[in-house]
Formats: C-alpha cells, sequence, structure tokens
C-alpha cells in the first residue's frame, strides 16, 4: 500500500498514476518537540476491534473522541500513498490524508493525536482504517488537505519505532490483533521464483504494482509454515532494487486485504535475509 492500499491502494493508484514520480521529497521533516497531551478517551485496539466486527465494506460516523500514535510508516519512499500508519501500545490503524508527501510534517517517529469527530472508522476490505469519506463503490478518500491540521495534531518527535518480533505462527494464529502494526516476522524468504528479482515491475511495463511471494518458516525445523504477499508501488523509489536470495527477517506494516494476508514495506532496509535458504 501509496503505497499499496493496503487499503485498495490499487484503486487509489490508478487514479493517480499519470500524476506520480518517483522521488524523494527533499524537505527535512518538521522536528517540533511540543506535546500538547490532549486527552485520549480511546485505543486504537479498540478501534481497530470496532472496524473489524462491523464487516467488510462498513463504516460508521466517529464521535467527539481522540486517539493518538505514533507514526511507524510514512509515504517517504512512495510505497505508501495518502496515508500513515499510526501504533499505541495497543494496537495500529491507517490513517487516510489526501495529499502527498505527507513524511514532511509527520515522519516516522512523529507523535500524533487525531481528533476524530466527524471522521469515519471503516473496515476496508477487511482492514480498519480511519478516513475522510466513502464513495458509492467502497473506495475512501482521505482527510482533505486543507483541513489536516484540524484532526492530525502534532506531537512530540523523534520517538523509538521498534517492530515488534513475531515468529510467522504466531503472526497467523493472531492476525487481528497485528492488523497495522510493525512486525519483524523471523524465519521468512522470497519464494523462488521472487528471489532476485526487482521489488517492483517498472511503469515502464504498463505495472502499477507487484505481488511477490514470501516464505515463513519453522525456525526450528524450517518447515514451511505459510506464505505472504508482499506489495510494492511501481512508483516506491526502491522499485528498481532486487530481492534478497537468502533467508533471515522482514519488518513490514502487518495488513489485510479481501482476508489474504498482506506485507507493507517501508523501505528495502527493512528487509533482511542473508542467511541460508530453507529448502
Amino acid at each position: 500500500m501509496n503505497f499499496l492500499k493496503l487499503s485498495s491502494f490499487v484503486a487509489l493508484t490508478m487514479l493517480v498514476a499519470g500524476s506520480c514520480v518517483k522521488q524523494n521529497f527533499s524537505a527535512p521533516p518538521d522536528t517540533s518537540a511540543v506535546d500538547p497531551n490532549l486527552p485520549v478517551n480511546t485505543t486504537l485496539r479498540d478501534f481497530s476491534n470496532q472496524a473489524l466486527s462491523m464487516g467488510a465494506g462498513q463504516y460508521r460516523v466517529l464521535g467527539d473522541t481522540t486517539i493518538y500514535g505514533i507514526v511507524t510508516a510514512d509515504d517517504r519512499s512512495g510505497n505508501f500513498y495518502k496515508q500513515i500508519v499510526i501504533q499505541d501500545t495497543t494496537g495500529g490503524i491507517t490513517i487516510g490524508i489526501d495529499k502527498t508527501n505527507i513524511y514532511a510534517d509527520y515522519p516516522i517517529g512523529r507523535k500524533v493525536y487525531i481528533k476524530c469527530k466527524g471522521l469515519l472508522l471503516v473496515n476496508y476490505k477487511g482492514l480498519p482504517e480511519i478516513t475522510a469519506s466513502v464513495s458509492s463503490t467502497g473506495s475512501t478518500t482521505g482527510i482533505p488537505s486543507s483541513l489536516v491540521n484540524n484532526y492530525v495534531i502534532k506531537a512530540s518527535y523523534p520517538n523509538a519505532v521498534v517492530a515488534k518480533t513475531v515468529s510467522v505462527n504466531d503472526l497467523f494464529a493472531n492476525q487481528n490483533s497485528y492488523y497495522n502494526t510493525l512486525v519483524r516476522i523471523s524465519c521468512t524468504q522470497f519464494a523462488s521464483s521472487n528471489a532476485g528479482v526487482e521489488y517492483a515491475a517498472p511503469t515502464s511495463s504498463g505495472s502499477i504494482s507487484t505481488s511477490l511471494t514470501v516464505e515463513g518458516h519453522d525456525s526450528a525445523t524450517c518447515n514451511l509454515v505459510a506464505t505472504m504477499t508482499l506489495y510494492n508501488s511501481a512508483y516506491a523509489t526502491f522499485q528498481p532494487a532486487i530481492t534478497p536470495t537468502g533467508n533471515g527477517y522482514i519488518t513490514a506494516i502487518f495488513s489485510n486485504y479481501n482476508s489474504a494476508v498482506q506485507l507493507l514495506l517501508r523501505d528495502t532496509s527493512d528487509v533482511r535475509m542473508t542467511g541460508t535458504r530453507c529448502p
């Protein structure tokens, strides 16, 4: 997702394919450190559970509620598009924002408060999301750029962002609790057909995204436990980078799309697969 619409990023990217360019935004992030200490009256886990209980495609208008989280994924590399992912001590959620170069204001490590009144809590194809509107076809549009400051309030920066190390067994046994959170999955490797290839096909091929298969193995036996889809945008700055051929770990936002597990990569620095492959 964005990179990926880790929420459908595919649909959003198609709408903007003509205007997207592969680039890094050069402006440094806002480093203000003031925390307004707004009163928070619910958790991201609570919102996530509410969204999942509604069923795919359903949403509700939020009341006078404030949440907080640390940004764990932004749009700097171009793999996330018009959204950030935030996480508190209980869970995570995707925030739709209808603008680009979001990371200049809300980079990874920024604490933010979200004033939710009037926004929508959406179950977007199985993934919890907070956004501004939902169309009759189910596509979402984020908070308008002119109104972002009314809803997304900056707080301290930087804050440490540490992925939770999980085994693929634990991840699949407790999927709902990991959605929209940054996880480091051990004993993983790219499927043989996806190892040593570009992370995404270039836009010149007519592609807007590429799905690669990542295998999760049992660390003790090396047996294959499950496969996951790594969804990469053709507009990501790391599009031409080559996937590793070994075994190791991958750090990514754990996501879901129509009941299929997805991993959303922030950058290739989050992939470390230098060990011996499992058979």
